[in-house]
């Protein structure tokens, strides 16, 4: 047992309940007070506060209390702590103990409180209304809890170290299923001992109206208790409700980045929104289906089918997917486990309580007198379905769908494990970004994602004014809408289908290119010896031998012909893990670690020869440092990004590494922004002929200066097409001048000559021999042949040079 991790853990749920508890309380009281259109105004807040992503908020309070912030000056708390995860799972979680309450005060009677006027203010609240709303409190307290206990999101974009994001870190770094569960005990105990508990106990529904004139409440409660219940929840839905959109809409370079982003991010967008609409689709057909024909079969385990559904939507999704990964990774499902299929099944699993039970109360809600005149006239269970439930059903059943597209189009931690080849979203895009560090692009991908919410409802409100013109003012039929539904399902059908792609157990193939003959694969997934684990980072030395160094923070070193020779670890690994290689001009590998704010030159037999760096902005100091490139003159050149935007020059006098003795500092080039020679998140860097390459990344171009720091010239845009970028990771540059670029976003390679002007594209997004998944880094040898980090494939490729 982790004693750090459950401390951690447990202080984080505990304070993030008892502070989402105390604003919710508070909270309800004010709504009671309210009637008519504030009343509806306030829950309407409350419903976005709780509706909101998690990262979008996050990022909010990054960009204000952040290393950086705007606020950081006159107020100085550090979002990157324990009490930054609690304010933000808070600000998310206040409205499930507003409408609990507000539903226990359901039973509340005018004459309850007309009984003695003079029992107002705090001898109300204390002598009815918290007796009233306590069995509301508890079971609200209860599952914030559990929701605050494996919330993944946030802590791991805070660098919070809880149970969820240590679960996943261990995962990723060890591929060890079993040990990551024993980790994540708790996180299954929890809501297993939830749902026991509340099966004993009836949970009240919430209603928009209230049984007690609000004129009548306001009085009783007192002027002073409303007003000061009223500063506090405008306050709360201020900084929870519109904070956020407001922060997104009102940065400069939102829209400046938008442009890019969207270029960029194409196949993500779609992406997003077909993951998120076929899954609802599937949860909201399977839950009519198995409510409307099923159910009489199974009336006497309804309950247990219901805790059943609602276990993996308590649970992180990060032990769901483990469990996929545990269960599909297998030889007769790789063509489904590599495919969108597995995507669709995560969301299936993760959210079909809320399509079960959602039906359910729908159909409960249907006039039993029209049911029996429909039994009575010999209808079967398809016309009953068709003409009887579903005209009075539809409208709850389209609200259900909405929920869990809005949930699968934000989810991250339940496809973070097991999204396919070319299937990132939006969401996964936003966390990596934010997770390695804040970056303008993420406020347009924030908000590219807000207005991607907003298409159903816009799609949906077009139809039926479209359908309500062609009918002369009819309402829309229900089986326009049964058949829009059917169509959602056929689509996740043929798209599952379409986005499968066989997997090829063949260690090389011919390779249709202008520059290289075939290309051989290096490596499998695993932690053994010569096998990788999302490999970032790859380096030659002067006899060809190839290093990688991947998410298990070792590096291991291959023969020309791919043969494991050897292997080391590097010394700390907690912060994080190794991202940058490189060679010196004596021959010795050079590994960066962002995280630790450090340089490592290491022997080629795994020898630490010199570590330098040390944390800060200021000239020779580092803050995530990327990339490193060193010429023949004994400079050296490190990329950094995050709080400096910079390329850092140094250099070595002779025997400097020898004798263990750091380098000089000499310059600093760059700036954070978009113009000429700025940078917005410098990756690899290269260099060739005397110029230094840098993949400016969410800039989407590559940069090239002169090794003094001048500007030269730059070119690439965001986009699909040939020469167009979607986050270039890595870029080098071969004996004839032509340069290669991986793209992360694309999943692909781009080759250009000399003067910038493209040659070919090469793969794309794939499980094959020469396909890639978010490549992260290149590497040439002395024939030229190319070596890429194909990191979500868990693999290096080598391209073999005609």
């Amino acid at each position: 047992m982790n004693f750090y991790l459950l401390t951690n853990s447990l202080l984080v749920a505990t304070l993030s309940t008892v502070l989402a508890v105390t604003m919710g309380f508070i909270s309800a009281l004010w709504l009671a007070s309210l009637s008519g259109r504030w009343r509806t105004g306030f829950a309407a807040a409350a419903i976005i506060a709780l509706a909101l992503p998690p990262f979008v908020v996050t990022n909010c309070w990054l960009h204000l209390l952040g290393h950086t912030g705007v606020w950081r000056r006159f107020l100085p708390f550090d979002i990157f702590s324990l009490g930054g995860a609690v304010w933000i799972l808070g600000l998310l979680l206040w409205p499930i103990t507003l409408f609990a309450v507000s539903s226990s005060w359901q039973r509340l009677e005018p004459a309850q409180l007309e009984s003695d006027m003079l029992v107002s203010g705090w001898p109300l609240i204390r002598a009815l209304l918290f007796p009233l709303a306590r069995g509301a409190l508890v079971q609200a307290a209860v599952l914030t809890f559990v929701l605050a206990l494996n919330n993944f999101s946030v802590p791991a974009i805070l660098q919070v170290k809880v149970f969820p994001a240590e679960s996943w870190i261990l995962f990723n770094t060890t591929f060890d299923s079993w040990g990551a569960l024993r980790m994540a005990w708790p996180l299954i105990a929890g809501p297993f001992l939830l749902l026991l508990w509340l099966s004993r106990r009836q949970i009240p529904w919430p209603h928009w109206s209230m049984p007690v004139p609000a004129p009548l409440f306001r009085r009783q409660l007192g002027p002073l208790w409303f007003w000061a219940c009223g500063a506090c929840s405008v306050l709360l839905v201020l900084v929870a409700s519109c904070l956020p959109l407001v922060q997104i809409l009102s940065v400069s370079r939102t829209w400046t980045e938008l442009p890019g982003a969207l270029a960029a991010g194409q196949s993500a967008v779609w992406n997003s929104f077909w993951f998120a609409a076929v899954s609802a689709t599937a949860v909201s057909i399977l839950g009519v289906v198995f409510n409307s024909f099923l159910q009489h079969s199974f009336e006497r385990s309804r309950a247990l089918v219901s805790n059943v559904l609602w276990f993996p939507f308590l649970t992180p999704g990060v032990i769901l997917g483990i469990g996929l990964i545990w269960v599909f990774n297998r030889p007769w499902s790789s063509v489904f486990y590599q495919s969108a299929g597995i995507v669709l099944v995560a969301f299936a699993i993760r959210y079909s309580a809320l399509g079960w039970n959602g039906a359910r109360h729908a159909l409960q809600s249907v006039d039993s007198d029209l049911i029996d005149v429909a039994r009575l006239n010999g209808t079967t269970r398809w016309q009953m379905l068709r003409h009887v439930h579903w005209p009075e059903i539809a409208p709850q059943i389209v609200a259900g769908w909405y929920i869990v597209f809005l949930l699968c189009l934000w989810d991250v931690e339940s496809i973070i494990l097991v999204v396919p080849p070319g299937g990132e979203t939006l969401a996964l895009r936003i966390f990596n970004l934010l997770h390695y560090g804040y970056n303008a692009q993420v406020n347009a991908l924030c908000l590219t994602l807000l207005v991607l919410a907003l298409v159903p409802l816009v799609l949906y409100q077009g139809w039926r004014l479209w359908i309500h013109s062609l009918k002369g003012g009819a309402p829309p039929p229900p089986a326009t809408a049964m058949g829009l539904l059917l169509m959602f399902a056929l689509c996740a059908v043929l798209a599952s289908c379409l986005s499968c792609t066989p997997q090829s157990g063949a260690n090389e193939a011919p390779l249709n290119s202008a520059i290289f003959s075939r290309v051989e694969i290096i490596g499998s997934r695993g932690t053994g010896v010569g096998q990788l684990n999302k490999p970032r980072s790859v380096a030659v030395d002067a006899q060809d031998n190839l290093y990688v160094v991947d998410m298990t923070g070792r590096v291991q070193k291959f023969s020309p012909q791919g043969k494991f020779l050897l292997s080391w670890q590097m010394p700390q690994t907690d912060l994080g893990k190794p991202k940058g290689m490189g060679r010196d001009c004596d021959g010795n590998i050079i590994v960066v670690e962002p995280h630790y704010q450090r340089v490592n030159h290491f022997s080629t037999d795994g020898k630490l020869l010199l570590q330098w760096g040390r944390k800060g902005t200021n000239s020779g100091q580092f803050s995530m440092p990327r990339s490193v490139a060193m010429n023949s003159r004994r400079e050296i050149f490190i990329s950094e990004y995050g709080m400096a935007e910079r390329i850092q020059k140094f250099v070595f006098g002779a025997g400097d590494i020898e004798r263990g003795k750091a380098p000089a500092f000499v310059a600093s080039y760059g700036k954070p922004g978009t113009g000429p020679g700025e940078f917005n998140r410098a990756e690899g860097i290269c260099i060739a002929r005397d110029r230094l390459y840098v993949a400016d990344s969410c800039n989407h171009r590559i940069q090239i200066f002169s090794t003094d720091g001048k500007f030269i010239r730059a070119f690439g845009r965001a986009g699909r097409g040939k020469g167009e970028f979607s986050y270039p990771y890595d870029i080098c540059v071969d004996s004839d001048g032509r340069q290669f670029v991986c793209e992360f976003g694309n999943s692909r390679l781009q080759v250009f000559d000399a003067n910038d002007q493209p040659i070919e594209i090469i793969g794309g997004p794939g499980v094959l021999p020469g396909q890639f998944s978010n490549p992260w880094s290149l590497a040439l040898d002395s024939a030229g042949n190319l070596y890429v980090a194909d990191s979500q494939n868990h693999r290096v490729q080598k391209f073999i040079r005609k």
